[in-house]
């Protein structure tokens, strides 16, 4: 046997051609639990926001869509080398707003290659374990401070300075952004770096004397 023999028998033996329909039902099983298992962590971690239907029927079909381009892929070598070629050719121009949307989609992506190459135990384990740690992530950044806008309208420019003087006296870390003012009030804007532990602080500013109107705002891109 030549050397051109046992590589190309080498690289042969790397496809399964014999696929039966219990390994194409197994494997697009198995990317659908994922999926399902990967949905469930995403409507949870999120629910800080509004995730959109298309977006989480995104998450649930990208599995089993993987999955059957990878069965495909390893059971015949020239449809694995056209599948590359087509592949390479596709364009996604939909913008992904949020970097954790990413975060999940390639998780995503991840179970439903690994169900489709036959790694069950890895996809399983993989997805149990992803998904204690953004479980936990979550619950650790939700103890952080988060970036508000606080919009102080008031009677004068004195006003305002009460309501700095407030911020300071209960430790809230703010940056004064813009100050304007009229004949006929004071609006200041400040950044904060805004914690439960704040909320009754920021709501006591409206008892402020001269405070009109106190608005807190997200920072965070929608």
């Amino acid at each position: 046997m030549s050397i051109f023999d046992a590589i190309k028998n080498s690289v042969l033996q790397g496809f399964d051609t014999n696929i039966t329909a219990m390994d194409i039902l197994l494997g697009l099983g198995v990317s659908l639990l994922a999926g399902l298992f990967i949905l469930l962590i995403y409507r949870n971690a999120r629910k800080g926001t509004t995730p959109t239907a298309e977006f989480s029927v995104t998450l649930l079909l990208i599995t089993a869509i993987s999955a059957m381009i990878v069965l495909t892929i390893t059971s015949n070598l020239a449809l694995s080398l056209g599948m590359v070629g087509a592949l390479s050719i596709v364009r996604f121009r939909t913008a992904i707003k949020d970097s954790v949307d990413t975060a999940f989609l390639f998780w995503a992506v991840a179970a439903g290659i690994t169900a489709g190459a036959g790694f069950y135990q890895i996809t399983l384990i993989g997805c149990l374990f992803i998904g204690a740690v953004c479980i936990v992530s979550v619950l650790l950044v939700g103890k952080c401070a988060k970036a508000y806008l606080l919009v102080v309208r008031a009677d004068d420019a004195a006003a305002t300075d009460r309501v700095e003087e407030a911020l300071q006296k209960n430790q809230v870390q703010y940056k004064l952004s813009a100050l304007t003012q009229t004949s006929d009030y004071a609006e200041g804007i400040y950044e904060l770096a805004f914690s439960e532990k704040n909320k009754a602080a920021v709501t006591e500013l409206k008892n402020i004397s001269g405070v009109k109107t106190v608005s807190l705002v997200d920072c965070r891109k929608s």
